[in-house]
């Protein structure tokens, strides 16, 4: 999904914080976001983020800077085939408004503040087809004023970053640059415009009994505005009487969790106030709109409710704030780090990044699956560049849709827009559990797989990962099937206990090996149907003979393929052997080695590594990352044989008849040799050189009738893999109305 983030500036403020911080959390999660803005100081974190920020004129209601705000937005949205616009402010949203009858995409709205509702404002305000709204009150002020459904409404978070505010950030460049001594510094940050400067004011007014009451308390406003100046003018008065530097005031500041790291005690509202909770401190809520007074328990409730801006609390004076500040001056440490630990455990509940970017993103899912449900949410290792996952989900989503051209299918990835353009699917990150299940009570079937997913020798994160998601299936009352599996090892015994308790409330499990069938037996999985076909990628239609795949990789004479990955049980000299070995090749057979990363980022360096090591290196060809998997195949169906660890590169080798010398580091490797009755292969613990070289010797040798062997069992593992599809479709049958 492609996501435009529309408003007025990237200055300093609340609204603007809250969008960076929502921009990044979104990026990271898979998303394509684009920001569009007047600019301000913090075009450069969002840029540092890799988001492409542009700049349009819309920060003021000039007819002028209207127009060109309105045909900017208009060229960004059509060239960068935006399909969604989510507007911060008044004047952005009245402009995206207009072009969403123009150009129809999704129109999201966030209400970060209450604005004023006379009747030519009102036809400015447009609050999209979907609205979040940053507090209770704030809801309540839309429904009231602007008659918004409130169905159509959603209460979100100012979501804090607690890695960028917290008490451990380092703070001595300030220190340097104010010349701050050691003292206990009260810190108060906001902006200083005339109509949110009263806190600042009502702060000066006591400046001097808060000096009397405590010698060692100074005062640091940060923030800047139409106000500034006639608050730095009292700062610099009461300095001058009191003969000492009390009052320090920083103007805007991008680097504000430095100052609340520094400070004692913190005396703001809204974000602010949340960020400051975030490094632990002590703080007392008062702004403009009214006085909370010391955070603590008994305040949650009413600081949640108006987004912790104290609206319609009782107003701030100078007594009160006297009053607080020094019953906080006046507490021990302890009783100070307490208050700061349940601000921050305040912060970590209810007020995270995570959760901030979930509201925003129900919402848009909301409005781009509206009244759509899917047929099947596929669950797998996609979305890693892993060839052969990949090619696994290729099979799997072009046979159900061969059978059912209308079908619907969600796909769990980590690349979701990657993965939805490559697939023609839909896609969702994999890790955004909380969409995850609302998405899976939409759905008909969950497929698991296929692949490896059921096994604790990746992880037991991993495995408890995949059985998370086949568990929301189960509770939703979700068909569930896993598909083409490979199990195990699974070998820790609370593992074990938790795979028999799940999947023993599936509804059909297909394995592509009888190893993996022998395993659940073992751990006691009975109760579903259970059927052993074959590795998805066997029912993947291919001609892999159309390819000219020599001239492309200008290779100009016989080879043979190396696909080796690192592994934490390779013997010791693993490379070195396998560089021995491909120099005997090229010796004695004049065979040139061809080098293919599965997996690039596991891959690679392995096996440049070995590249390293060999003597004859001049004829050397490494595919690196740029391939196509239908080159890879036809690479391997040209080759005179494969040296293979990956499972999937043998898997390619039996479907083009390539006689295979396998590298074992996992059982489903040692499985599918014997399935096609291939004794041709050692385990990597224990490299036998001499045994490596004989078994090349007679590969080579007998090279015609091991490839009519390998095509015998391709035909008849071709038969079994189409199994999985016929019987998913048919447990899809019984979900369809």
């Amino acid at each position: 999904m492609k996501i435009l983030m529309a408003l007025m500036s990237l200055g300093i403020g609340g609204a603007e914080t809250h969008v960076v911080e929502l921009c990044k959390k979104l990026k990271s999660m898979g998303y394509e976001i684009f920001v569009v803005s007047n600019g301000g100081v913090y075009v450069k974190e969002l840029e540092e983020a890799e988001i492409k920020h542009f700049k349009l004129p819309l920060h003021n209601k000039n007819l002028f800077n209207m127009c060109k705000a309105y045909f900017g937005l208009e060229k960004i949205i059509i060239k960068n085939k935006i399909k969604l616009v989510h507007a911060h402010a008044r004047i952005p949203a009245f402009l995206c408004g207009l072009l969403k009858k123009k150009l129809g995409f999704r129109f999201v709205t966030t209400a970060h503040w209450i604005f004023k509702t006379s009747f030519l404002l009102n036809k400015l305000s447009n609050w999209g087809e979907k609205t979040l709204a940053v507090s209770d009150d704030i809801k309540k002020y839309l429904i009231d004023n602007y008659k918004l459904d409130e169905k159509n409404i959603k209460v979100t978070i100012n979501g804090i970053d607690v890695n960028k505010f917290c008490c451990e950030i380092d703070y001595d460049d300030i220190v340097k640059e104010f010349e701050l001594k050691d003292k206990k510094y009260l810190v108060y940050v906001s902006r200083l415009d005339n109509d949110r400067s009263l806190c600042a004011h009502k702060i000066l007014e006591i400046a001097k009994d808060l000096y009397e009451f405590d010698k060692d308390l100074r005062i640091i406003i940060v923030g800047g505005g139409n106000d500034e100046i006639n608050i730095k003018n009292k700062a610099e008065m009461i300095n001058k009487s009191i003969g000492e530097k009390i009052i320090y005031l920083t103007g805007a500041r991008v680097d504000i969790n430095k100052f609340l790291a520094l400070g004692k005690i913190f005396i703001g509202v809204s974000r602010a106030a949340l960020e400051a909770m975030a490094t632990k401190k002590a703080i007392i809520l008062a702004g403009n709109e009214g006085y909370i007074g010391i955070f603590d328990e008994s305040k949650l409730e009413k600081a949640i409710e108006t987004n912790f801006c104290c609206r319609e609390c009782e107003k701030v004076d100078s007594e009160k704030l006297l009053r607080d500040i020094k019953k906080l001056l006046s507490l021990d440490e302890k009783k100070l780090d307490e208050l700061g630990n349940y601000c921050f455990d305040v912060v970590n509940k209810y007020y995270s990044v995570d959760r901030m970017a979930n509201d925003a993103l129900e919402i848009y899912e909301e409005l781009r699956y509206e009244k759509k449900k899917w047929d099947v949410i596929i669950s797998g290792y996609y979305g890693f560049n892993n060839n052969g996952d990949d090619m696994v989900l290729k099979s799997i989503v072009d046979n159900l849709k061969k059978s059912r051209p209308d079908i619907k299918i969600m796909v769990l990835s980590k690349k979701p827009l990657e993965t939805s353009k490559i697939y023609g699917v839909d896609a969702v990150y994999r890790y955004n559990f909380f969409l995850i299940n609302k998405y899976i009570k939409q759905a008909k079937l969950l497929i698991s797989g296929g692949g490896s997913l059921i096994q604790d020798v990746t992880s037991t994160h991993s495995l408890k990962y995949y059985l998370w998601i086949i568990n929301c299936a189960i509770k939703n009352n979700i068909s569930v099937m896993l598909y083409a599996n490979g199990i195990g090892p699974v070998l820790k015994k609370n593992n074990i206990s938790h795979v028999k308790k799940i999947l023993n409330r599936v509804d059909l499990i297909t394995l592509r090996d009888k190893n993996s069938f022998e395993i659940l037996k073992k751990i006691g999985v009975e109760k579903p149907v259970i059927t052993v076909t074959a590795d998805a990628v066997f029912g993947l239609n291919f001609d892999f003979n159309k390819r000219n795949v020599l001239e492309k990789f200008d290779i100009k004479k016989k080879f043979f393929v190396v696909s080796v990955r690192a592994w934490k049980h390779n013997g010791e000299h693993f490379e070195k052997n396998m560089a021995v070995l491909a120099d005997f090749i090229f010796k004695k057979y004049d065979l040139i080695p061809v080098f293919v990363p599965m997996q690039p980022k596991k891959d690679f360096d392995i096996t440049k590594k070995i590249i390293g090591l060999m003597k004859n290196r001049e004829q050397i060809k490494f595919l690196g990352v740029n391939y196509f998997t239908g080159d890879l195949i036809s690479l391997i169906a040209k080759a005179e044989f494969i040296l293979a660890m990956r499972l999937h590169t043998i898997i390619y080798a039996i479907k083009t008849a390539t006689p295979i010398l396998g590298l074992i580091y996992d059982p489903k490797v040692k499985g599918i040799m014997d399935e096609i009755n291939l004794s041709y292969y050692v385990d990597v613990k224990e490299i036998n050189l001499t045994q490596l070289k004989n078994f090349v010797d007679k590969i080579l040798k007998e090279k015609n009738k091991i490839s009519q062997q390998i095509k015998i069992y391709n035909d008849e593992l071709k038969i079994r893999a189409r199994e999985n599809n016929n019987l998913a479709l048919k447990l899809l049958g019984k979900k369809m109305f």
